[in-house]
């Protein structure tokens, strides 16, 4: 098991060099889960019209499982598990909650109704609420303020490998084996993956980036919290983001489908390669440069995400109102670099500001709060657009409606900008 508690005094170099190497592979081991866990949910997103087609579902429907059928639960409990992370082994609820939600991604593939479907979609939502906060609670415990960006804009990349993985083994199984062997390819690798997790890494010593550590009851928590205003505004902007983020994941692969008239293997190349490389691309790059260039400055921390955000904006609607295929896959490339180098930056602001016994806390609220604004209304905003407008645009409905994509990265870039007024207080305040 990789021990991971820092020790006091000074240590050889070789035992320092060790005890990075462990920090980096447990950094490593935590990016696969949360990889997985994209996988998991973002699968759905490339399946969307075999399932509407076997279960004879509207737009709306789809909308409804591809959001608020994942996260009704997901928002519930993440922030009582989130607080309970904050005071047992985070390891040990990684663990628990990856083998579950896993288990219920393979359940997807066996749904006979739109009601069994529904459930074990709220099952993998149940799961996944659990990981992430306590994931970077962990890494919050091994780097330190100036090394956070970085390691998390790492962490953070698992999102954009979880949408490629989810794009391209979705879009290949369900051509040759059909939809529901796409969720059972999904499902089974993170029940063994969970079991390695639990067997190889260690809790290191909380707070252990800090020189004390204090656990706080849960009302001076959230009212420290909520007395930061770059974290408030953060999440308000990380929640129109997240707009962004999930909309397109949904709406990208029938977008592909309907307007440029792709097959599935061609949705799960395209979508995984423009929008899953190239954002995990810029989420890696956002986090390194952010990483470097704040160490003078904490306001780069949000200047940064808050310019690339913005011109995401743009480039995005220039890429849903063009005809040219090619410069349709180009400007999705560049948008899901845009969009997508903002994550570690914002990871690393939930856990910067918040005092070390409230991180997990913080953590939940920033994610499951964009994640029900963003997965919960931007797949269903956009469906029920899809709906209205199809009786005046047809197939092209989807291009015009997830233009609002488009509107809420750019005032999520503002908030952004408003937010880098209060950092470095905010920051002078939780250390």
């Amino acid at each position: 098991m990789v021990d991971l508690a820092p020790r006091a005094g000074a240590e050889p170099d070789a035992r320092t060099a060790a005890r990075s190497v462990r920090r980096h592979y447990v950094l490593g081991v935590l990016t696969i889960v949360y990889a997985l866990n994209f996988l998991d949910r973002t699968i759905f997103n490339v399946l969307i019209e075999p399932i509407k087609k076997e279960f004879m579902l509207s737009d709306t429907a789809m909308g409804l499982l591809a959001g608020f059928g994942f996260v009704l639960f997901y928002s519930a409990l993440g922030i009582p598990i989130a607080r309970i992370a904050d005071r047992l082994s985070r390891r040990n609820i990684v663990a628990a909650a990856f083998a579950f939600w896993s288990a219920m991604t393979f359940l997807c593939g066996l749904a006979s109704s739109v009601t069994t479907l529904a459930l074990a979609r709220i099952g993998v939502g149940i799961g996944e609420s659990a990981g992430t906060p306590a994931s970077q609670s962990l890494i919050a415990d091994l780097f330190d303020k100036n090394e956070r960006p970085r390691a998390l804009g790492i962490y953070a990349i698992g999102t954009y490998l979880g949408i490629f993985l989810g794009y391209f083994l979705g879009g290949w199984v369900s051509q040759h084996y059909g939809w529901r062997m796409a969720f059972f390819a999904a499902g089974l690798p993170g029940i063994a993956l969970a079991a390695i997790l639990w067997l190889t890494v260690a809790e290191p010593r909380r707070g252990a980036m800090t020189e004390t550590f204090k656990p706080e009851p849960l009302g001076p928590t959230l009212g420290f919290l909520a007395s930061q205003p770059s974290f408030v505004l953060v999440l308000i902007g990380f929640c129109l983001t997240t707009y962004t983020n999930y909309a397109t994941a949904a709406w990208i692969p029938p977008f592909l489908a309907r307007v440029h008239h792709l097959s599935s293997a061609e949705i799960g190349t395209y979508a995984g390669t423009f929008k899953g490389l190239c954002g995990m691309a810029g989420t890696l790059i956002g986090g390194l440069v952010v990483a470097s260039i704040s160490k003078r400055d904490d306001r780069w921390k949000l200047w940064a995400p808050a310019i690339l955000s913005g011109l995401a904006g743009p480039v995005f609607a220039t890429c849903m109102l063009t005809v040219d295929f090619s410069t349709m896959v180009a400007m999705l490339a560049v948008t899901s670099f845009m969009v997508g180098f903002h994550l570690g930056p914002i990871f690393a602001i939930a856990q910067t500001v918040a005092r070390p016994s409230m991180r997990a806390l913080a953590s939940a609220i920033i994610l499951l709060t964009a994640t029900c604004f963003g997965q919960g209304i931007g797949p269903l905003a956009v469906g029920m657009l899809n709906d209205t407008l199809q009786g005046t645009y047809g197939a092209d409905a989807v291009r015009y409606s997830l233009l609002s994509a488009a509107a809420t990265t750019t005032l999520g870039a503002l908030l952004f900008v408003w937010a880098a007024r209060f950092i470095r207080a905010d920051i002078v305040r939780a250390a």
